[in-house]
């Protein structure tokens, strides 16, 4: 009778139960940094009792959120009891911080992360309320998603002269999708299976071909707990299985020959769908809908030894220098066979060879590749195997492993438009300082950068006007082009960056601000060393604009977070609507509260001084 109640018990607790999908990205900051790595300690949930305890995270990990600013990880998928959450408790850990920041040298400058009190950093708890009109809510049997993000430019600011950051953290967080970057997940596989008559046999277009179910172990974590996560599958999915590339049915394929246990990483969208339930009767088929839940729907599959494998380790990063088969990368991340990660400041060599197999992120093996195709500026993962010479160098011997090349990025001035091409005075490669960059051999010139544009849209990449594009770099050696893009981003819809910081704080930061705009005092003589706007290469200084800078949310955006910080408690509060913000703004500082910064993203029209933002924050000194 016991064993019979107990089992009763829990199928109750299971009927009863949801899934949490917590994701974890970065927002970027003006200050350019290399590394921004930090130890994320704990991510616990909070019911409007203000009871937490309900861990996401499934153990102490590293995280380097300068590489979190193009993409969202997966922190986990926790089973957890269905119900409305409130907030987010989120503890950082800097006492063992590695912070570079971009300042055009080969290794960038080493930071001291300093509290506002000026002492050194250890741990750090934010607590983050979430919008009192969307509370993260679980339904029994269903999955949803809480979407986090660290913001480096309202956390950070940056003392060159005395090579220190002070750090106040700021986490901005929503029920809703806050932006639309692919999404990460990785961990052990589970399981791979098919889909059987499936109600909804399309998704985007693309014919769902399967699903695996993957147990999410964040960033390069070996920890395991974090919950499973179902991964769907189409005919479009691309894969890199131990090196060896394939698309659709054939990679799934491949992906459930490498067992249960092997590591996998899948890079694609989580997106809310409903669920349709058939059941049938006596009387025929019968459909129900369920209440809409999120799903993970996969672009990209890595798995096996193209993630980790046996005897090979893997050195990612950006290649600064290329001599024959040997290539400098320098800042490097170096994980061992054994998984252990380490991050290194100075410069790894890596040396490719006849028998060194090169792949594409993506490509799903339509082509043959070469080593050549790695050059300077190009985005790696290589396998080898590695030689620590010393905490910040090492060599990593891949002339019988494999390099993948990722997307990379070229950010600069438009020198010169042609007929599906640009000129840039580049200023920027790999999302670094182009300064360190020796282009020897490579067949390009950074002052004049020619990048092949096939199919995108040049009517604002006009002479002068910065540019983003995203792509691979051309063969070490070639002619001209030195780039072919695959997405490009002009002023008109690259996300600028504005930052002004107020020193010890003032009262009003602002001449007007309501549930439209929010009108920068540009004149205030609290505003610090930071006062600008960043679009791609451009930096615009906030105190010479003729008419001042103007906020306005973005009309046309589906996703957007806006937030308050308090620097004193430590804690956040985030809106997801401007209105929301702008009203709980007015209630601060018509009190004592001062403000101490402001950030925000989105893009920026010059004409008017306005940025239309996807992305605010004022941090309060109170």
């Amino acid at each position: 009778m016991f064993a019979a109640s107990l089992g009763a018990a829990l199928l109750l607790l299971a009927a009863c139960s949801g899934t949490a999908v917590v994701t974890m990205t970065s927002t970027a900051s003006t200050d350019n940094f290399l590394a921004y790595r930090v130890g994320l300690v704990a991510v616990q949930l909070q019911g409007s009792s203000g009871s937490s305890g309900l861990t996401v995270l499934p153990a102490s990990t590293t995280v380097d959120f300068a590489t979190l600013t193009e993409v969202s990880e997966v922190l986990g998928a926790a089973s957890v009891t269905k119900g409305t959450y409130t907030s987010a408790l989120i503890t950082l850990d800097y006492s063992a911080a590695q912070i570079v920041y971009d300042d055009g040298s080969v290794n960038g400058m080493t930071l001291t992360p300093l509290g506002a009190n000026g002492q050194a950093l250890g741990q750090v708890q934010i607590k983050l309320t979430l919008d009192p009109s969307d509370p993260f809510r679980v339904a029994s049997k269903g999955a949803s998603q809480l979407a986090l993000a660290f913001n480096l430019g309202a956390s950070n600011v940056v003392d060159v002269s005395g090579k220190t950051v002070t750090v106040t953290p700021l986490i901005a967080g929503s029920s809703l999708p806050i932006d639309a970057k692919p999404v990460r997940v990785r961990g052990p596989l589970a399981s791979v299976a098919g889909i059987a008559n499936s109600a909804t046999p399309t998704l985007g277009g693309s014919i769902t071909s399967g699903s695996f179910t993957v147990n999410a172990m964040p960033f390069n974590s070996s920890a395991s707990g974090g919950g499973a996560l179902a991964v769907i599958l189409s005919d479009t999915t691309t894969y890199e299985i131990n090196g060896i590339e394939s698309t659709g049915a054939t990679g799934q394929v491949q992906l459930a020959a490498s067992g249960a246990g092997a590591l996998a990483v899948a890079y694609g969208t989580l997106t809310n769908v409903n669920q349709i339930t058939t059941t049938t009767t006596v009387t025929g088929a019968q459909s129900a809908a369920t209440p809409a839940t999120v799903s993970f729907v996969a672009n990209q599959v890595l798995a096996g030894s193209s993630v980790q494998g046996p005897g090979l380790d893997r050195v990612s990063g950006i290649v600064a220098a290329r001599s024959g088969d040997t290539l400098a990368v320098e800042d490097a991340t170096l994980v061992s066979a054994a998984g252990l990660e380490t991050f290194l400041g100075g410069t790894t060599t890596v040396f490719m060879g006849a028998n060194t197999v090169v792949t594409v992120f993506g490509q799903g093996g339509t082509q043959l590749n070469s080593t050549l195709q790695v050059s300077v500026g190009s985005a790696i993962d290589a396998f080898g195997v590695a030689t620590v010479e010393s905490a910040d160098t090492a060599i990593l011997d891949a002339s019988a492993g494999h390099v993948r090349l990722d997307t990379t990025t070229a950010s600069g001035l438009v020198t010169a438009q042609g007929a599906g091409a640009l000129n840039l005075n580049l200023a920027f490669l790999g999302g670094r300082a182009i300064a360190p960059f020796d282009f020897l051999g490579s067949g390009a010139a950074p002052a004049q950068y020619e990048v092949d544009t096939p199919s995108l849209d040049l009517t604002n990449s006009t002479p002068g006007v910065p540019v983003i594009v995203s792509g691979l770099t051309a063969s070490f050696g070639a002619a001209p082009p030195n780039f072919t893009a695959s997405t490009l981003l002009d002023p008109t819809t690259i996300q600028a960056q504005l930052a002004i910081d107020y020193g010890s704080g003032t009262a009003a930061p602002f001449t007007t601000y309501n549930s439209s705009a929010i009108d920068v005092d540009i004149r205030n003589p609290r505003i610090g060393a930071r006062h600008l706007i960043q679009v791609g290469a451009q930096t615009i200084n906030v105190l010479g604009l003729a008419s001042g800078a103007s906020i306005i949310p973005d009309p046309t955006a589906a996703n957007t977070v806006f937030t308050i910080g308090h620097a004193a408690s430590a804690s956040a509060e985030s809106f997801d609507t401007f209105a929301a913000f702008i009203a709980q703004v007015q209630a601060e500082l018509q009190g004592a509260a001062l403000a101490t910064g402001v950030t925000a993203v989105g893009q920026y029209t010059a004409s008017t001084s306005t940025l239309s933002a996807t992305s605010v924050t004022l941090f309060l000194n109170n």
